[in-house]
Formats: C-alpha cells, sequence, structure tokens
C-alpha cells in the first residue's frame, strides 16, 4: 500500500508562509521552525548547511493520523534564493489542492494574508467549484468546493 504523506514546499519566509497556510486553511502545528542539520541535508543540498521545517496538518489528517500533511521548509543560505519564478505550466512547477467547504470565505482569508486569487471560481461539470490562486511567495494553489448534494 502506498501512502502520501506529505507535499514538501520550499520557502523564502518560513514564518510568514507557515502564518498563511495556518490562518487560511486552518492547519495544525506538528512541529513549528526546527532546525535539521544531518547527512541527509548535506547529501541533499550539496553543502554542509541546515533548513528550518514547518510541518502543517489539515483537520481531515489530524483526525485520520494520515496524511493531509504540507511541509514547508526555509534554506536560509540558498544560492537561489529570491532568484526563481515560475509559471505553473512549467515542468517540475506543481499546485496544492484543498478541498474546502466555504470557497468566498477561503478566497477574503487568503487575500487578507497576502495570497493572490489568479482565476475567477468556475462550476466544473461536476458541479464543483474550482479557482487557483497563489500563497504570498507565489506557490500555486487549487481551491475545490465540493458541490453540495
Amino acid at each position: 500500500m502506498v501512502q502520501l504523506r506529505h507535499v514538501g514546499i520550499y520557502v523564502n519566509n518560513l514564518k510568514r508562509e507557515t502564518d498563511f497556510y495556518r490562518q487560511v486553511f486552518n492547519m495544525h502545528e506538528i512541529c513549528n521552525d526546527v532546525e535539521q542539520k544531518d547527512e541527509l541535508i548535506d547529501e541533499l543540498l550539496s553543502v554542509h548547511e541546515s533548513v528550518r521545517i514547518t510541518k502543517l496538518i489539515t483537520e481531515h489528517g489530524k483526525l485520520t493520523g494520515a496524511g493531509d500533511m504540507v511541509e514547508l521548509v526555509e534554506y536560509p543560505h540558498s544560492p537561489y534564493k529570491d532568484s526563481v519564478d515560475y509559471e505553473i505550466y512549467k515542468p517540475g512547477v506543481a499546485h496544492l489542492g484543498f478541498g474546502i467547504d466555504d470557497m468566498d470565505e477561503v478566497i477574503s482569508r487568503l487575500k487578507m494574508l497576502g495570497g493572490k486569487q489568479k482565476t475567477s471560481v468556475h462550476i466544473m461539470p461536476n458541479g464543483n467549484k474550482c479557482c487557483f490562486c497563489q500563497d504570498p511567495e507565489g506557490n500555486w494553489i487549487e481551491l475545490i468546493e465540493r458541490r453540495q448534494a
């Protein structure tokens, strides 16, 4: 059996991004601003540096104890910091899809906390509402409000 445990996002400002995901999506901290410096990080980054990590989980993930986690990783000494600007359609760039209960409420919180709405809200053929947004650092987010039965 395979389980998707979390999605990792490299960020420039760990505190701002943590506050954004906590407040917009009501996520809970598993760990906050923890320094990780070990052989795995050395091998992954090819330098002897540390990263700072915050792990957040949705209400659903907290209830089920499985998945629904976002891992925010700040690499303070990255040579690429502040220099990368991707469009969503470039290979390798992804988006996070969040199932939500109230599209208008989430978009309002997202904008208030520095995020951007990038598309209008669309009604999909299955009746779900869908909208693409970005967090304060430009990471793409898809909001999906399921059709009420």
